[in-house]
């Protein structure tokens, strides 16, 4: 075994412990904290109780199934590790042998549980809004600005990471190198994720608000948290793709399941970490989902 080898199995370790532990275990005790500390008879506006006969029962058996979830796909990881460490199998010959997809096949399994966790929000936020939709709501007249709730500097960065990455893949191909269909799919693709990102950023400035009872401040602290999130994840795309444009090019290919491993974490951290750190449960105002509370 090889000192990359046993880099990768630490790095590994780390995205299963982060992706598949730390991250849903916080997700889990926020929501806990919240059905226990704001029951649906005190705060109804906050549970959908037209659909629920227990709504603070649903949440904590959808939740507690959305850890365990995470937990069986943990062990499913570390057993997989083990197997390998027994049969010998070394973690650097991964890209030579062309099972690199099993680092990608596993992220989108830990993937699985936190897209699932997001849909039953966005519904319930949905449900929110339709029984909220014929009370009476005041509304913010200033309009949003990109730059109140984030800094000009990283868009800039955002903005130079892309040029950059397009900069050093046509060098890469060559400047004067007609164009392949190969060469139209990957910018244009690009561009076409990063112009997704901007119409989720506009959806959260300019949208209606997803929470039809949440507090002003904490509106205004979701966007800023949104926000930064797209943006960071608009930077780690063009670095990402030229850390592997570079690992392609020179022959790295033993260091790329430790690379890609490293971004997967990264992006959960810059997403999911940064949405958890930014946007603490103790700072959110819970008294607008009182019954004799109105619509902000």
């Amino acid at each position: 075994m090889t000192i990359v080898d046993i880099i990768f199995y630490a790095i590994f370790i780390s995205q299963i412990f982060l992706l598949s532990y730390h991250y849903p275990k916080k997700t889990y005790d926020r929501n806990v904290f919240v059905v226990r500390n704001f029951p649906a008879s005190e705060y109804p506006k906050l549970y959908n109780l037209s659909l629920y006969a227990d709504p603070s029962k649903a949440i904590h058996k959808a939740i507690r199934r959305y850890l365990f979830a995470n937990i069986a796909i943990a062990l499913f990881g570390v057993g997989l590790l083990v197997a390998m460490a027994v049969n010998g199998y070394a973690p650097s010959g991964i890209k030579e042998n062309e099972d690199i997809v099993f680092i990608m096949f596993f992220f989108m399994l830990q993937a699985l549980p936190y897209i699932w966790i997001e849909i039953t929000t966005n519904n319930g936020l949905k449900n929110m809004r339709s029984a909220a939709k014929n009370n009476t709501r005041t509304a913010d007249l200033n309009p949003r600005k990109l730059f109140d709730f984030i800094s000009p500097l990283y868009v800039i960065v955002a903005v130079l990471a892309f040029i950059s990455w397009i900069v050093y893949y046509l060098y890469n191909k060559g400047f004067t190198t007609p164009w392949d269909w190969q060469s139209y799919v990957t910018i244009l693709g690009m561009t076409g994720m990063n112009l997704v990102l901007i119409g989720f950023g506009y959806k959260f400035l300019r949208g209606q608000k997803s929470d039809p009872h949440q507090a002003y401040k904490d509106q205004r602290q979701s966007i800023k948290t949104m926000i930064r999130v797209f943006v960071f994840a608009s930077i780690l795309m063009s670095l990402q793709l030229i850390v592997f444009d570079a690992i392609n090019q020179n022959g790295w290919d033993r260091f790329e399941p430790i690379a890609m491993s490293i971004y997967f974490q990264i992006v959960i951290i810059f997403g999911v970490g940064q949405v958890l750190q930014m946007f603490k449960i103790e700072d959110i105002d819970f008294d607008v989902y009182k019954e004799d509370a109105k619509l902000v």
